[in-house]
């Protein structure tokens, strides 16, 4: 075995050097020759412990005297570390592709691949603790999603998003979602919730947009998550893009003020807290809750598979 370690790591170094380059060769000869069970005629494995054995003495007699006797073991010990850890990242990487985390899907633990995180970010919704091993499991299951903006209703694919408009994470996010619901003709359900707003006019307003017009609902959230995050303070610019897309801007913010309103998007905020979220932005794709802003492929996996992506 110790001319498959050696032939791994000589592949690595052998792209900075010839030598190293030619060892790689006849350590991958060797190689097949023991898989076949058969000696190696270069000598490879001899000349490679009289190489280690030739350093390690002029350190260490004793040392050298220890390896020596046991280098077989030895080698058998290294290849079997070499293939766990190799096993341990493909199983790693293949996770990061599918969920975005080396250890599974919203996992808050390191992962290489995303040394910062930035795949499981979220604003936490102050409605539960942020730490996600305390959570019980995310699910719609039980929810009542009539009230709330939706498009293609008769699709057998859903998706359903909780985010927040001022969500730095949200706003990278939906566009992704609203992409992939739209090339897949996805059944999208949108839930506002405030989690970096001190009100929940915002919940309101899209209550009232959708109420008026849902077809223009959608080109209202776009331009709500597409503009200056500082804009959607300013009434002004509010009541100019609502006029843009053709709303009764007055009549709108006639209806964000009615006690009826209120009222029902009180209880749209209930019936979102009752998923279990922590934070924005959570995306519902099938039986898969998805936190922080994952990348497109990740969504995309989950709502058609990884066989139907790669194709």
């Amino acid at each position: 075995m110790f001319c498959i370690v050696s032939f791994v790591v000589l592949s690595i170094l052998g792209i900075f050097s010839a030598s190293n380059r030619r060892l790689a060769r006849e350590a991958l000869d060797c190689v097949f020759r023991r898989l076949t069970l058969r000696p190696c005629n270069t000598g490879f494995d001899e000349k490679m412990k009289a190489k280690i054995l030739g350093v390690v003495i002029t350190r260490s007699e004793r040392a050298a005297a220890f390896l020596n006797k046991r280098f077989e073991v030895l080698a058998w010990i290294f290849f079997v570390i070499l293939m766990a850890s190799s096993i341990y990242s493909v199983r790693g990487l293949y996770l990061f592709y599918t969920t975005g985390s080396c250890e599974g899907l919203n996992s808050p633990n390191f992962c290489v691949f995303d040394p910062t995180g930035a795949n499981n970010e979220i604003s936490s919704s102050g409605v539960c603790k942020a730490n996600q091993e305390s959570q019980a499991p995310l699910s719609i299951d039980g929810l009542d999603l009539s009230s709330f903006p939706e498009r293609n209703p008769d699709s057998p694919d859903q998706i359903v998003m909780i985010a927040c408009y001022h969500c730095e994470y949200s706003r990278k996010t939906y566009p992704l979602v609203d992409s992939l619901a739209e090339r897949y003709g996805a059944n999208f359900v949108f839930l506002h919730y405030p989690v970096k707003e001190p009100t929940d006019y915002f919940s309101r307003l899209g209550y009232c947009v959708y109420q008026a017009d849902p077809v223009k609902f959608w080109d209202f959230n776009d331009a709500m998550f597409s503009g200056e995050k500082e804009q959607l303070d300013d009434p002004a610019y509010i009541q100019t893009m609502l006029t843009g897309l053709g709303l009764d801007a007055f009549g709108i913010d006639n209806c964000t003020n009615s006690l009826q309103t209120r009222q029902a998007v009180d209880a749209q905020l209930k019936e979102v807290v009752k998923s279990g979220f922590y934070g924005t932005p959570t995306v519902f794709i099938g039986d898969q809750a998805l936190v922080g802003p994952k990348p497109y492929r990740v969504y995309a996996i989950a709502l058609k598979g990884l066989l139907y992506w790669l194709r």
